[in-house]
């Protein structure tokens, strides 16, 4: 048709070229089809990050549940998005509760609210969840108050019963939220340290619970230390192999400190602030922490240099789905594919159906959920996040049978 219409060979050879890599990666995705991650649970239906959330995504159909993790005050396990009560529980209206309220700096900035490490489990059980975007969500808003606060224990047994009672196989994708503020700065509200490796304790739990398939169970951090100490240390010291899985914020610096966090890596941020050897604190580094600027930023770890260091202790990268993109386009920016040639796997985070999060087309139009899910399962993405679950599969499905599979 090219040539009917008086398009030279040359150029119709041009086109083959460029279509020739595309064709390639979309085969070795047909071959090798993306996980889907239920993001905080089925948390475009329901409140996020509740029983009832991840037993709604594993019933249609997610590969993994996300559940993020924060201490109590007991150093109990408890899964929130964030250690803040707040906008996720119905905490700020229970009139036992009102004296814990306080402001405190989590990875820099100030935050007031209700916090999990100022609750024993015992007390966080008499809190209720909520959805946190109300008015953009209010099927989810529906189910206010009616579902309790989960435990990592509790999300296992989930697992387990769904397992036995359909015979199909979900795994965990695991994150500990801010590990270098529960380990280092913060406090309780009586001011004592809270001073919890919360990576180390994820894992020891994980034995104890028999929940150690490497194949269910994927561990997430924004940080670097604690997934650097658990494929050195912890994971071998308990005969583990779990894939780490390194979180990429904002690689265009727009989210710095002293204003946000959301642009570096905070545990690198916060040694360089220190003055503390990186040497010491990251011993098999290799020089690149230590020779970089301060701050490091996100952005860093996606080139050559970054990745290989990135490539020495985790399975893949995870990053922000606003940083994978070429302007006004699906087309994904040169550092997946540089990723996925070292060996990496790319899970970018996090796909929503509503208006105002679909990517931008041109200055009045978006891409649709669809046609998102689509490029990037064509490019050979190698997973994604959505909260909603049932979309994404059902896009996978779409792709699946453009393959013939």
């Amino acid at each position: 048709m090219l040539i009917q219409k008086g398009f030279s060979l040359l150029l119709l050879s041009l086109l083959a070229l460029n279509f020739l890599p595309f064709a390639a990666v979309a085969a070795d995705a047909c071959l090798n089809p993306p996980l889907v991650i239920a993001h905080r649970g089925a948390s475009g239906h329901l409140p996020e990050h509740t029983l009832e959330a991840y037993q709604l995504a594993m019933r249609m159909g997610a590969d993994f549940i996300e559940p993020d993790l924060v201490p109590t005050k007991d150093g109990q396990l408890i899964s929130r998005h964030e250690n803040d009560l707040t906008n996720t529980t119905n905490v700020a209206v229970l009139a036992q509760f009102a004296d814990r309220r306080t402001t405190k700096r989590i990875d820099g900035i100030p935050v007031t609210g209700w916090f999990s490490e100022d609750f024993t489990l015992a007390e966080i059980k008499q809190l209720k969840a909520r959805e946190p975007l109300p008015a953009l969500r209010p099927q989810g808003a529906e189910h206010n108050d009616q579902y309790s606060i989960a435990t990592l224990s509790e999300i296992v047994g989930l697992v387990k019963q769904f397992e036995a009672d359909t015979g199909r196989k979900v795994g965990l994708y695991i994150e500990t939220k801010h590990p270098t503020y529960f380990r280092y700065e913060g406090k309780t509200s009586d001011s004592k340290a809270i001073a919890l490796d919360t990576s180390k304790k994820l894992i020891q739990q994980l034995k104890q619970l028999q929940f150690t398939d490497p194949n269910r169970v994927f561990i997430q951090s924004f940080e670097v230390q604690n997934l650097l100490e658990l494929k050195q240390q912890w994971m071998p010291a308990l005969k583990l192999k779990f894939p780490l899985i390194q979180l990429i914020g904002d690689t265009e610096k727009a989210y710095l400190p002293p204003k946000d966090s959301f642009s570096v890596p905070y545990d690198v941020f916060y040694h360089q602030q220190q003055g503390t050897d990186l040497k010491a604190i990251y011993p098999q580094e290799t020089n690149f922490l230590s020779a970089a600027a301060k701050p490091l930023d996100y952005s860093a770890l996606l080139n050559e240099k970054g990745l290989s260091f990135v490539h020495s202790y985790a399975a893949g990268i995870g990053p922000w789905r606003s940083s994978i993109y070429q302007k006004h386009s699906l087309a994904l920016k040169p550092f997946v594919k540089a990723a996925q040639q070292q060996g990496l796997k790319v899970h970018p985070y996090t796909f929503r159906a509503e208006a105002n999060y679909l990517m931008a087309k041109d200055a009045k139009t978006t891409f649709s959920f669809d046609e998102e899910m689509q490029a990037l399962f064509k490019q050979g993405i190698d997973g994604v996040f959505s909260d909603y679950p049932d979309l994404a599969l059902k896009n996978r499905t779409l792709f699946q049978q453009g393959c013939g599979i």
